[in-house]
Parts: structure tokens; C-alpha cells; sequence
């Protein structure tokens, strides 16, 4: 019995298209996942990694983003020692046409050195969510067809409806509106710390704070609005499939029976290959986010590190500078993780809630 319900678990896994998942995953998802011994969709894969793996490939994606802002920090702390050399000047009788032509070099420098690693991360942004949403676009459909085929018919439909135009303008929003948004409060970051008057400062921090809010309440509400469908939809599902067993039990001659419990069979069966799916494409859609993230995350620290070196030397400028330049980043961060975490949230409530 056992063996014929995994040759039925294999047959659908065959005919719902899942083994392509692993072919349309980036290459970077993909070594991740073969730390952690996985190699395919199929239910049995999540059983094969422990916390040892999961440690190893975390330490292993954080090495390999470690090595560049340690190379640029040694350029920063570089800037601003020599800044507070040449600072030292300001108790000659040559300061005062100094003072302010040394700020302005030293706050370029710094932005020269800066600059292009937030529009590298904003690039890695988008290079991130248009990679997983194309990977979405291929997963919604085989998910979406395993929860019809496990006679969750108003539920499947509604989570390939949701989806899909949710993975649609996730891509379009990044393009049209965050890239550009990101690229201008990155300008005013640099811009506000060049020039003494006027102050962007407080620009900056509201627009910051603008987009924290925005995506707490998209999360929010898209959660919610998920949650009370899959909720209604199940409610349906459930009313259906109980009248599809109790017609064929009772109206079928003498086989409606065993039908019945072949029909529940095939169900259950679907239902094991739905949240072994699943919980692989969680896995695989963090493995998609974990460099970008990681990238910022490091990049928070070496300007956190960065700021406290300038903050010891006295030099105000370069300490402002490197301020906005982590509340940059925090916002790429905050955007990433709010992604992720829509994707994820999704998948885990149409396969705790659908069953």
C-alpha cells in the first residue's frame, strides 16, 4: 500500500510540471539549496537537510558578501584619517580658507567611494525581484494545479488569480516607481551633506519613513486581503468536496464506495505533494533574497563601523554622510525582506489554510 502511494505521489509530481522548478531557479538559489541536499521539489527533499547545513550555507552566503565592504572600508577609514590630518591645519593661520574646501574634497571622496555601491544594490534589487518573480510565474501555475487536483477548486483558482497579478506589479512597482524613488533619495543623501544650506536632511528621513509605512501597511493588507480568501474559498472547497464524496459513496452501484476512498486517496496524496512543494519554493524564494540581504546587512554594519571611527575623529561632515548612506541602504533592506516575506507568507497561508 505504502509503495503504491508513493508510485501515486511520483506519477502526479510527473504530471504537475514541478521537476522544471529547480531548472528556473538562479544559480546562486540553486547552490544554496544543494547545501542543503536539495535537488528537487518532491516531499522527501525537506527532510534532508539539519541546522548543520542550514549554518553552513548562512555562514558560506555571508563569506562570499564579506569580501568587498571590507575593501572599501579600508578606503573609508583611509578618507577619514587623512581627513583628520589635514583637520589639524585649522589651528594655522591658514584655516580659515581651508576649513571649507577641506569638508567639501573630503564629503566627495567619500561619496565617490559610496555611491557606487548603493547604485550596486539598488541594481541587485531589482535584479532580485525580477528574478523571483519570473521564478513565481512558473511556480504559481504547478502549485495552483496541485491545490484543483486535490479538489480545492475555488481555492487554487484564487490563489493563481491572486498571484499572478500580485508577481505583475511587484515587477512593474520596482521598475516604474522604487528604482527611481531609491535613486533619488540616494541623490539627496549625497547632496545634503556637499552643501550647508539648503538642509535635505529632514527630506531624506521623511521619505525614509514614507516607505517603512507604505510597506508595512502593502504587507498588512495584502496578508489580510489573502487570508480572508483562502479562509471563504476553503470554506467552499470543503462543502464541495464533502458533496463530490457523498455522490459518488451513495449513487454510484457497487463500486461507489471504493471510488469514494480512491478519490480521497488521490486527495491526500496531493495534498502530501502540495506542502512538500511548497515548503521547497519557500526555501528556494528565501535562497533567491539571502545574497541581496545579506549584502546590506553587511553593508549596515561597515557604515555603522564607519561612523563610529568619524565620530571619534570629530568629523561631523563624514559622519552625516555615512548616516544617510545607512538609511539608504536600510530602505533597499526593509523593501527586500517586505518582498520576501509577501512571497512566503503567501505560499505558507494557501497550504496551512487550503489543507
Amino acid at each position: 500500500m505504502l509503495e503504491d502511494t508513493d508510485k501515486l505521489i511520483d506519477s502526479l509530481y510527473d504530471e504537475s510540471g514541478a521537476d522544471d522548478l529547480m531548472f528556473s531557479l538562479p544559480e546562486n538559489a540553486k547552490a544554496f539549496l544543494d547545501m542543503l541536499y536539495i535537488d528537487d521539489f518532491k516531499p522527501g527533499s525537506a527532510d534532508r537537510f539539519g541546522i548543520n547545513n542550514v549554518v553552513s550555507a548562512l555562514a558560506y552566503v555571508l563569506r562570499e558578501n564579506l569580501l568587498e565592504p571590507l575593501r572599501i572600508l579600508v578606503c573609508i577609514i583611509g578618507i577619514i584619517i587623512l581627513t583628520a590630518l589635514f583637520d589639524t591645519l585649522k589651528t594655522s593661520d591658514l584655516s580659515a580658507g581651508l576649513e571649507q574646501t577641506l569638508s567639501f574634497v573630503s564629503v566627495l571622496c567619500m561619496s565617490a567611494v559610496l555611491s557606487p555601491q548603493m547604485l550596486g544594490l539598488i541594481e541587485e534589487l531589482t535584479d532580485t525581484i525580477t528574478v523571483c518573480s519570473d521564478f513565481m510565474m512558473i511556480y504559481i501555475p504547478v502549485i495552483s494545479m496541485l491545490i484543483i487536483s486535490g479538489g480545492r477548486m475555488i481555492s487554487g483558482g484564487m490563489f493563481y488569480s491572486t498571484m499572478i497579478y500580485m508577481s505583475g506589479a511587484v515587477m512593474r512597482v520596482v521598475s516604474e516607481i522604487v528604482v527611481p524613488f531609491l535613486k533619488c533619495i540616494s541623490s539627496l543623501a549625497v547632496i545634503t551633506n556637499v552643501t550647508d544650506k539648503p538642509s535635505l536632511s529632514g527630506v531624506t528621513e521623511m521619505l525614509r519613513k514614507a516607505v517603512r509605512i507604505l510597506l508595512t501597511f502593502c504587507m498588512s493588507v495584502f496578508t489580510a486581503f489573502l487570508t480572508m480568501k483562502s479562509v471563504i474559498s476553503v470554506s467552499q472547497d470543503t462543502l464541495s468536496d464533502r458533496a463530490v464524496k457523498f455522490t459518488v459513496s451513495n449513487f454510484v452501484p457497487l463500486v461507489g464506495g471504493a471510488l469514494s476512498d480512491a478519490y480521497q486517496t488521490v486527495v491526500s496524496c496531493t495534498g502530501v505533494l502540495k506542502s512538500g512543494v511548497g515548503v521547497i519554493a519557500m526555501i528556494a524564494i528565501f535562497a533567491m533574497f539571502l545574497p541581496a540581504v545579506a549584502k546590506c546587512l553587511v553593508w549596515g554594519l561597515i557604515l555603522l563601523l564607519s561612523k563610529a571611527v568619524s565620530d571619534i575623529f570629530g568629523i561631523n561632515k563624514l559622519s552625516c554622510l555615512l548616516s544617510s548612506v545607512s538609511s539608504v541602504i536600510s530602505v533597499i533592506c526593509s523593501i527586500l525582506l517586505s518582498t520576501m516575506a509577501v512571497y512566503i507568507i503567501s505560499t505558507a497561508i494557501i497550504i496551512i489554510v487550503g489543507g
